[in-house]
C-alpha cells in the first residue's frame, strides 16, 4: 500500500467505515444479506457485529495515533474503545424506531466484545513489534561492538 493511501486510511478510514456501519444498520436485513437463507443471518450477524465495531475501534485508534503522531498510542486505545462502544449504543438507539429493525442489547454486547477483542489484538501486536524492535536494536548494538 502506498504511503499516501496508508495515511488517508489512518486518518479517515474510521469515518468511511462508520458510514458503512450506519447504512448496513438501517436498511432491511434482506438487503444486507441478499439471497442468503435466513438461518445464515444469525451467525453472520454475530460475527458481523463483532467485526464491524472491532474494526471501527482499531481505525479510531489509528486515527488518534496519527493525529498525535504517536508511535505508542495509549490514549488512542481509549479513544477507540469509547468510539466503538458509543457508536454501538447509538446504532441500537437509531434502530429502535425503525419498524423492520430492532434494538437488541445482545447486539450491543457483541459490538462491545468486538471492540475489546480487536483492541486487545492490536495491543498485543504492538507489544510484540516493540519487543522485536528492541531485540533487533540490541543485536545490532552487539554486532557493532557495543555489547562488550
Amino acid at each position: 500500500m502506498k504511503a499516501a493511501t496508508r495515511n488517508w486510511v489512518a486518518r479517515w478510514g474510521w469515518l468511511v467505515w462508520g458510514a458503512v456501519i450506519l447504512v448496513v444498520s438501517v436498511v432491511p436485513v434482506a438487503w444486507v444479506f441478499g439471497l442468503a437463507p435466513e438461518s445464515a443471518w444469525a451467525q453472520s450477524g454475530t460475527v458481523g457485529h463483532a467485526f464491524e465495531f472491532g474494526l471501527l475501534a482499531v481505525l479510531v485508534t489509528a486515527a488518534t495515533a496519527r493525529a498525535r503522531d504517536d508511535r505508542e498510542p495509549t490514549e488512542g486505545f481509549l479513544a477507540g474503545a469509547v468510539a466503538g462502544l458509543a457508536y454501538g449504543a447509538a446504532i441500537e438507539l437509531i434502530q429502535a424506531p425503525i419498524p423492520y429493525r430492532s434494538a437488541d442489547p445482545r447486539d450491543f454486547a457483541l459490538d462491545a466484545l468486538g471492540v475489546v477483542l480487536a483492541l486487545a489484538l492490536l495491543w498485543y501486536g504492538r507489544r510484540r513489534a516493540q519487543a522485536r524492535r528492541v531485540a533487533l536494536a540490541a543485536a545490532g548494538s552487539d554486532l557493532r561492538g557495543g555489547g562488550r
